[in-house]
């Protein structure tokens, strides 16, 4: 949320020196995003919580109790902005806003997805209660994916009157990411009334335009729709910018993009002035190994993006776009005292992180005190399935001894292609082919009648061990079990359905890895540190058992996804993403 709110005599008086300072920062180089300079000799004033001087002296706004912090030649710059992200997978958001205030980030923009899929309204209560309890800055998107596409997805949903009430609450900031972009052009009246009540509030809608050009775009941007984070390539990125979109490139976990946007922006030497840098979430794990907004800047400047544009596009663009520059953003009088010290410009290395003027971390470890919100008890252990699965459960029934079916194929670890192959069915049932990598698939319907209630089967994650499974997955976050072995697809899902939810691996009859996830099968309460650890592990597993992915986790949770090509799964059944449609598995 937004600082304190400003006395405007007191801020007057104290950049006059009338009234004394809190804080005085001093002997820094001040990386002034606002004209694009570096600033020696520069001092900055603070005043509850927010900047009431910068210039050459603040010595008038000097008094007895005024702290003195002594930058010694460090850079001091804005604190980053994460203008898109995701934080309620495998840890608590609060343990995500922990990993994050030690990188040096200070302010996100994050959707409430995970819970709001999960629980619906009381989900984004909760989201709201949780993130208020951490001084970092989050400004709350209305979860859009809640379902994302009601024909195709089971999940909780948001009724228009709970949209409406969300939009009213100060804490939530415009309506997060519009995915389903078919159904928007498609003019879909339960979108178009949605985005009505945004626009009524003068609020923020963000942008999900993967696979859309020309008209489609124009289309989306006709709407209002502000943002867009999925450019793949130089091309998606320059056309958006075109377009007027507020263009974010992604350097996160699930997606690393900024090899094929960013540096051929660089050499068409376009205007970065619209240009957002974000994560599209960071995993307790990378968090772990390399940062956050950090090393998204780091990369950035490694790219050959000079290191004023990469910082300026991790925080003034966003506060920009986001309506807030008047409040973060930027080191100047009337803006929050968010800061951060830095010892290497082009490393980007954060030394100390202020909020409000409030040192929260130091040197990669937050000083922010836990005290997270309590978790209410009947959002445990509530996956509603019964621990009976059996191995008969994932027989796939044949009604003829040759049959063709259609093959989620993994291309990449986000796309899949539809592939029509031949199989045998002499058995009377079409079994997975370990050899042939050619594993089935489960999705379990927690919100209805708590069983397995797709079957499809799955090519190109080379997975060799029996099976795996989790119940953190886009945007379903439902049981998803793949694998070569009906006993162990049996024991991942009643060993997860037993301890409320998570990851599982299994082979021959053992759990190799599991991480529990109970609280609403979408993360764990362990701090971020120890998930980051767990999840490293699992990722390891996998690439052990034969898969070639780098992170083959991911590879699966995308498969519920149905609104990227081309064959997706759900509780629905299997999907045609660019038809919107359920299709049969076995094909004519």
């Amino acid at each position: 949320m937004i600082g304190p709110k400003r006395d405007l005599a007191r801020l007057i008086r104290g950049a006059m020196g009338e009234i004394r300072a809190d804080l005085i920062i001093s002997g820094g180089r001040l990386l002034n995003v606002y004209s694009g300079e570096i600033l020696d000799e520069q001092e900055i004033a603070v005043l509850d919580g927010r900047i009431c001087y910068v210039g050459p002296s603040a010595k008038h706004a000097r008094g007895q109790s005024t702290e003195l912090l002594d930058a010694g030649g460090m850079y001091v710059a804005p604190g980053f902005i994460d203008g898109h992200t995701h934080i309620g997978h495998y840890c608590r958001p609060y343990e995500y806003l922990q990993a994050y205030v030690a990188r040096g980030t200070t302010a996100v923009v994050a959707t409430c997805d995970e819970l709001a899929t999960v629980f619906g309204f009381p989900g984004l209560r909760l989201f709201l209660d949780e993130v208020e309890a951490h001084p970092i800055r989050v400004f709350t998107l209305v979860s859009m994916v809640a379902p994302q596409d009601s024909l195709l997805c089971s999940t909780a949903l948001f009724t228009d009157e709970e949209v409406a009430q969300a939009l009213q609450d100060p804490r939530v900031f415009g309506l997060g990411e519009i995915v389903s972009w078919l159904r928007l052009i498609q003019s879909d009246e339960e979108l178009l009334r949605r985005i009505e009540m945004a626009h009524r509030n003068r609020q923020i809608i963000h942008g999900h335009t993967a696979g859309a050009r020309d008209q489609k775009l124009c289309a989306v941007a006709s709407v209002g729709i502000s943002s867009c984070h999925e450019p793949i390539g130089v091309e998606d990125a320059i056309e958006r910018l075109r377009l007027g979109y507020w263009t974010m490139l992604r350097e996160g976990s699930l997606r690393q993009d900024l090899e094929a946007t960013l540096k051929p922006l660089i050499e068409r030497r376009v205007s970065f002035q619209r240009l957002i840098l974000v994560t599209d979430s960071v995993a307790p794990d990378d968090a772990r190994a390399r940062g956050q907004m950090d090393y998204v800047v780091r990369r950035a400047v490694s790219l050959g993006m000079p290191a004023m544009q990469a910082i300026q596009a991790a925080t003034l663009n966003p506060a920009t776009y986001s309506g807030l520059e008047q409040e973060i953003g930027g080191i100047a009088p009337g803006r929050c005292a968010d800061f951060v010290l830095l010892d290497d410009l082009e490393q980007c290395h954060v030394r100390e992180t202020f909020i409000g003027g409030k040192m929260v971390a130091d040197k990669g470890v937050s000083l922010v005190e836990g005290r997270p919100i309590a978790l209410p008890s009947e959002m445990m252990h509530c996956l509603n399935l019964r621990t009976t699965v059996s191995p008969l459960s994932f027989k796939v029934p044949c009604p003829v001894a040759s049959v063709k079916i259609r093959v989620m194929e993994l291309i990449n670890q986000t796309i899949t292609a539809e592939k029509i192959i031949d199989v045998n069915g002499a058995s009377g049932f079409v079994e997975a082919d370990v050899y042939e990598d050619l594993l089935k698939v489960a999705v379990f319907d927690r919100h209805g009648r708590s069983e397995i209630a797709t079957l499809g089967f799955l090519k190109g994650l080379g997975l060799k061990a029996g099976a795996v499974a989790t119940t953190a997955n886009l945007d379903e976050n439902t049981l998803l079990v793949v694998g070569s072995s009906d006993s162990d697809m049996a024991l991942c899902a009643n060993t997860l359905i037993e301890c409320g939810g998570g990851i599982a691996i299994a082979d021959r009859g053992q759990i190799l890895e599991k991480i529990e996830f109970p609280f609403g099968g979408i993360f764990s309460l362990y701090p971020w540190q120890e998930v980051g650890k767990r999840l490293s592990r699992i990722q390891s597993c996998l690439r052990e058992n034969g898969s070639t992915f780098d992170k083959p986790l991911y590879a699966m949770i995308f498969l519920t996804f149905v609104t990227l090509p081309a064959l997706r799964i759900t509780a629905r059944g299997l999907i045609n993403a660019k038809e919107r449609k359920i299709v049969s598995l076995f094909a004519d």
